[in-house]
């Protein structure tokens, strides 16, 4: 998948505190997960990514961000240290590994499918970038600590999945509209009352043919042959092939609802 990194001047960073050192591509042969600790008082945003340099900065005494990268919750990347600057996050490993936060904490919500998505989106480009298969680490691969929770773990230890977002159903197709057989000119002549009648009127209604006071209604009156005699000149039909008896073509040209 591809992705997109929030740079630190879009997410507002501050100015490193000293110089991070420089690490090559080629020295990466891991790939850390993190989660947050506690829970995040901003799972999702620029304003998460602040919080994290924040607690780096103010409370760790650290340069800057210690992580490569945050993942918020909409699987929002924000750049900390990078590609190619040293991570602070896995004593030990912040030479060979790169290090990714995912905003979650202990007893909050666990990581939605877009950040999962985001994270491995990260990994992949990273295999990609170095050229190599990095090794898939949790952060308690790296030193004794909770981190990054169980069921992140359990996501690493299954090889870092990607939920796909699922696939919306397609909309059902609409029914074909089924009309009314011609049920034959004896029928009408016969005056009868059905609800055929009915769909009938409200049809040669629509179609501005009425002649009726009231109704339509299922009897067969004169407003109905009347009505369906305008349909038949409306067709283009004269004298007697437009004497108010429905005959097949103007009833199929009609198109009466089946009843």
């Amino acid at each position: 998948m591809s992705i997109s990194i929030t740079s630190r001047a879009a997410w507002g960073a501050r100015a490193w505190n000293g110089s991070p050192a420089r690490v090559s591509l080629s020295q990466r042969t891991e790939f850390f997960v993190h989660w947050f600790g506690g829970v995040p008082g901003n799972p999702t945003g620029a304003a998460l990514a602040r919080e994290v340099e924040r607690l780096h900065m103010n409370g760790n005494g650290w340069a800057g961000v210690g992580y490569n990268w945050i993942v918020d919750q909409d699987g929002n990347i924000f750049e900390g240290r990078g590609w190619d600057l040293q991570g602070a996050h896995c004593p030990g490993h912040n030479v060979s590994g790169f290090g990714v936060l995912i905003a979650v904490g202990k007893g909050g919500a666990k990581a939605s499918a877009k950040a999962l998505s985001a994270a491995r989106g990260l990994y992949d480009e990273a295999c990609r970038k170095t050229g190599r298969t990095l090794a898939k680490r949790g952060h308690r691969d790296g030193i004794a600590t909770e981190c990054p929770g169980p069921d992140l773990y359990a996501w690493v230890k299954n090889g870092m999945p990607a939920e796909k977002p699922a696939t919306p159903k397609p909309a059902p197709k609409p029914k074909p509209k089924k009309y009314e057989p011609f049920p034959g000119a004896a029928f009408f002549k016969r005056a009868p009352r059905s609800a055929i009648v009915t769909a009938m009127g409200k049809r040669l209604v629509a179609e501005g043919c009425s002649a009726y006071v009231s109704g339509p209604g299922p009897q067969w009156t004169e407003a109905d042959r009347k009505s369906y005699a305008k349909w038949q000149r409306k067709l283009g039909f004269t004298g007697a092939d437009a004497d108010g008896y429905p005959g097949k073509t103007s009833w199929d040209k009609l198109r009466v609802p089946e009843v």
